[in-house]
């Protein structure tokens, strides 16, 4: 009876980290840390009970399952803090930000360089999760590269529907209270034409889709961003959905660290 028990635990401990990792794919690294650390602590307690009710090479194996178990606790908190505080690891989805990142491309991201996001339950109008940005080191300027979560009208609605999470990276481009200005695809800030080396754009204009190669003049919002992928003519930014609100900004890109021909400082 114990011996099912352990093995329906351990089947099931094994089978949540599998899908944490494989079948997760659009969630934050954190929250699947978060899952395989909980997975791990409801085990290893479990496990504990039936320790003492078992004897020999069975009691053996079970310690041996609790240590892992421990292990994987530990190290998941560990991960979870770094991550989550310091340093993350973030890969490139699309060709938005072409041809300074690739897709697949793997990056480092500071994180707690414009400030470490706190994010606490408040219940003082009703029930809800609030965000306070801590140990702000410097605000992002014209130029950085930024990670950011999406706001949700910058994802397709079904992805809002079923609560999807996702970062981006983008170029921040625009801030609070600038004026921002694209003619036939020409970038102009406060008025003054920029000159933009890392930008890729083509010479056909799409009429079905005017905001993106002429747009403005628009103010960008205080506590806003305005953010555009390099890749000019493929990516869906701050042309299409609007300035992104500072509470989103999670960190800045360090370097690129896989795959080894493409390893280099983002800028």
């Amino acid at each position: 009876m114990y011996f099912l028990i352990y093995l329906i635990l351990t089947l099931a401990g094994l089978g949540g980290i599998v899908y944490a990792f494989f079948m997760m794919q659009e969630h934050p690294m954190e929250i699947k840390l978060g899952l395989i650390v909980l997975i791990s602590i409801i085990e290893a307690v479990s496990l504990r009970k039936i320790r003492k009710n078992s004897r020999g090479f069975f009691k053996k194996m079970i310690e041996e399952t609790i240590e892992w178990s421990d292990t994987l606790i530990w190290s998941g908190i560990a991960a979870f803090f770094i991550m989550y505080f310091f340093v993350q690891a973030y890969k490139i989805p699309s060709g938005s930000m072409r041809n300074t990142f690739l897709e697949g491309d793997h990056l480092f991201v500071n994180k707690f360089i414009y400030g470490t996001r706190l994010i606490y339950p408040s219940f003082s109008d009703g029930p809800r999760l609030k965000m306070k940005r801590v140990l702000t080191f410097k605000k992002p300027k014209r130029g950085d590269i930024v990670v950011f979560r999406a706001p949700n009208v910058a994802l397709e609605p079904y992805e809002v529907e079923t609560g999807v999470k996702r970062d981006f990276v983008k170029r921040c481009i625009g801030l609070p209270g600038d004026k921002i200005e694209i003619v036939r695809k020409k970038l102009f800030i406060n008025d003054e034409f920029q000159e933009e080396s890392y930008v890729i754009i083509s010479d056909v204009y799409n009429s079905n889709i005017p905001q993106r190669d002429n747009f403005g003049p628009y103010i960008v919002p205080d506590g806003s961003y305005f953010v555009m992928g390099d890749n000019r003519d493929n990516s869906k930014d701050s042309r299409f959905w609007g300035a992104l609100p500072e509470k989103y900004v999670k960190g800045k890109p360090l370097f690129i660290y896989w795959p080894p021909k493409r390893i280099r400082v983002a800028k």
